[in-house]
């Protein structure tokens, strides 16, 4: 695997990591541009704060009134700032009295910041400030591109483009200041994207923010676009090998995932926690609940300088996050994470003067942005071998059963033994299909043999391949995969392995134990598979299996201080949810047929059973619901966390898909009470939640309010 790291991709590193209070001053609304996309949209040459304003805001942020953190960013904005270069000049020599004091530690940290349009930047009195707070001060000029694209939108209030006068002004300002700088992109310039980005990097400019405009301008077609020119760019790094070079948001490896329940308390920016003082001495959550960027409500405002902050105006963005703000199709979205939004344009647009709003103008934006991050990072896998940073977020799975006699991959058993292959047009197919509606896909190769060719077409998917371990000299010729072994392929042991897959047939627990001590010397995480599990479930011998791997797990533990993880014992201590096996809800399964399946069992069962196609999508799926283990009603008043409830087995044993049969149950209760064993004699190394000791009796209690008089039959006695 290769040792190079990428820097496009990865979030610019911040002054104090981000966490500095910002504090901004809006010393005026004019501004001698009139870029079309401005946010701002009522300027006015008559409204300029005044020094007197200025130092009486200062006096109460430095008061015992105002609560500080350890750091500040004194941000000026406008408007264009500069064009009160002398009042910016003397609210930064009183800021820096006034702290020095009042012996405020913000006397030593604090940072000045400023964006500028640039057209002013040569200016004498501009110079001297800039060489006055030399070392204190963070400069950045917006300048968008080439010159088609910057003069398109930034122009002056004539219609003439700024271009050349802001680029001469921009390599003074190169030589000054690390080159950073923010580029907004609308319907009209989206063509531009790709040259625009690297026009700016070859011109010295190594840190680009970048984002689309959050307003309702979208066209058909422009998520089309925007991610064509995004791949282009990624084509253009790749082929060039500058990823490990620059900077620019438009790649990042934190977006595209389904929400958390850490996200849920989240919100997409600041407001509320940041401040903003206008003209006339308003406080405000942020500049974009002033009124000069306002079209449709009224400005609202926390406070004044004089009498400070109104707590009671500020409680709303307390709860401002993304559950209160979201409606459903948002916070089910499985690419939600790095959806921005600004909770000022929110609170514009919204139909009652209300926070809790989001405006939804740049969803297909962003689905098409995820995408091309996806194209972007599998590339660099598949060309350089360099892994985006992992996360512990959940993706939608697509698996691929590339033949009928596909390697089994969860509890249920493949009986096939026939080689029928998936070709590669539907394999294509499937890929697209993947692509466009962000399923990971995972190959799960034919037990009979290994015929598989690793295309160039695949270059664009990051393909996870599940393998029989007799093919292990196969498999290394491809980069993303993990060998499954059964009873019958352990000899194909030989090197050590990060992962790997265990499947063990319910008539052969006795020799689990056997099995994972062959294996677990080779491997550091083992993921075993019970399968075709029924009423014959001998749950003694399980449990007497169990225990014998927990003491094999301490005792490896004990001798290397390396914890094995081995996910029926080890995954309930990570996860803060039902594991569940997902099919049906975040997993699907693609047959050689070209037919889509809640699973594999579901093709090998019937597979006329099939629920759509890659060509018309998921059509025939009923009652998608009730495949979502918040809805598989026993299991959600249950802690085995780690228990992967399989909706096939569900269906074909109790003839409902969210309802478990009760050896299911009992399966995982033993689980869960070894793996709080095992947490206890490894003295909680796993570092994860805490499993309480809960009797069976008492877990399963709650079935006698469903189940009556029949609770005692699912009781589980040792």
């Amino acid at each position: 695997m290769s040792t190079q790291s990428y820097k496009v991709g990865k979030v610019a590193p911040s002054w104090k990591e981000g966490k500095a209070q910002t504090i901004t001053f809006i010393v005026t609304e004019d501004c001698n541009l009139r870029c079309k996309y401005c946010y701002i949209t009522h300027k006015a040459s008559n409204k300029r704060m005044n020094y007197e304003t200025a130092k009486t805001f200062i006096d109460y942020i430095l008061s015992d009134r105002f609560k500080r953190d350890e750091a500040v960013i004194l941000e000026f904005i406008g408007g264009e700032p500069f064009m009160e270069i002398q009042l910016i000049d003397e609210i930064c020599d009183y800021f820096k009295l006034k702290a020095l004091e009042t012996d405020s530690d913000w006397y030593w940290n604090y940072r000045i910041s400023i964006c500028t349009n640039g057209v002013n930047y040569s200016d004498a009195a501009i110079q001297q400030f800039i060489k006055k707070n030399d070392g204190k001060l963070s400069l950045t000029i917006t300048i968008d591109g080439t010159k088609e694209k910057h003069d398109l939108q930034r122009v002056f209030p004539d219609g003439e483009g700024s271009y050349d006068v802001i680029s001469e002004n921009m390599k003074l300002w190169i030589k000054q200041f690390p080159a950073a700088t923010k580029v907004t992109f609308a319907s009209d310039d989206l063509k531009y994207l790709k040259d625009s980005i690297l026009s700016l990097w070859e011109n010295g400019i190594t840190d680009i923010s970048a984002n689309v405009v959050f307003e309702d301008v979208w066209k058909e077609d422009d998520d089309v676009l925007f991610e064509n020119q995004l791949k282009a760019l990624a084509d253009y790094i790749l082929d060039h090998q500058i990823f490990d070079r620059h900077h620019c948001s438009l790649f990042d490896e934190n977006i595209g995932q389904f929400y958390t329940k850490e996200d849920l308390k989240k919100t997409s920016c600041g407001s509320g926690k940041m401040l903003a003082v206008g003209p006339e001495g308003n406080l405000y959550p942020c500049i974009r609940y002033k009124d000069y960027s306002l079209n449709h409500e009224q400005e609202w405002t926390i406070g004044n300088v004089r009498d400070g902050i109104d707590m009671e105006k500020v409680r709303p963005f307390m709860t401002a996050m993304y559950s209160l703000q979201s409606d459903e199709e948002c916070l089910n979205c499985e690419v939600a994470s790095g959806c921005s939004y600004c909770q000022g344009f929110n609170y514009d647009v919204s139909e009652a003067p209300t926070n809790f709003h989001r405006a939804k103008y740049i969803c297909k934006m962003h689905k098409a942005r995820v995408r091309a991050n996806n194209y972007y990072f599998a590339k660099l896998y598949n060309r350089y071998g360099i892994s985006k940073t992992p996360t512990a977020r959940d993706n939608k799975r697509m698996y691929f059963l590339l033949s009928d006699d596909y390697v089994d991959y969860c509890q249920h058993g493949n009986r096939a033994t026939v080689y029928r292959p998936m070709g590669e047009a539907e394999i294509l197919k499937g890929l697209r299909y993947a692509h466009q509606n962000f399923y990971e896909p995972v190959f799960l190769h034919a037990k009979s043999q290994f015929n598989f060719k690793n295309r160039d077409d695949y270059q664009g998917y990051k393909i996870l391949h599940l393998i029989p371990a007799e093919f292990t000299e196969e498999a290394k010729a491809l980069k993303n995969y993990i060998l499954v072994f059964d009873k019958n392929n352990l000899d194909q042991l030989s090197e050590s392995m990060a992962n790997c897959m265990l499947n063990v047939d319910q008539t052969d627990i006795p020799n689990l134990f056997s099995y994972v001590m062959q294996i677990l010397f080779a491997a550091d995480r083992v993921n075993i598979n019970i399968q075709n599990l029924s009423s014959n479930f001998d749950a003694t011998e399980y449990e007497k299996q169990l225990m014998k791997i927990k003491s094999l797990l301490v005792e490896t533990y004990r001798k290397t201080g390396k914890l094995k993880e081995i996910n029926l014992m080890t995954d309930i201590y990570f996860l803060h949810d039902h594991n569940h096996c997902k099919a049906g809800d975040r997993s699907l399964a693609y047959g050689p047929n070209g037919k889509i399946y809640v699973c594999g069992a579901f093709y090998d069962t019937d597979k006329a059973r099939h629920i759509g196609d890659v060509v018309e999508g998921i059509t025939g799926l009923k009652k998608p619901e009730l495949y979502k283990a918040a809805n598989s009603g026993l299991c959600s008043l249950c802690d085995a966390l780690q228990c992967i409830n399989c909706v096939h087995l569900n269906l074909k044993k109790t003839n409902e898909v969210n309802v478990s049969p009760s050896y299911q149950c009992r399966k995982s209760f033993i689980e869960r009470e070894v793996s709080r064993l095992l947490q206890l004699e490894v003295e909680n190394a796993f570092g994860g939640r805490i499993v309480e000791k809960t009797e069976y009796k008492e877990a399963m209690g709650f079935a006698e309010a469903y189940i009556g008089s029949f609770a005692g039959y699912y009781a589980y006695e040792k």
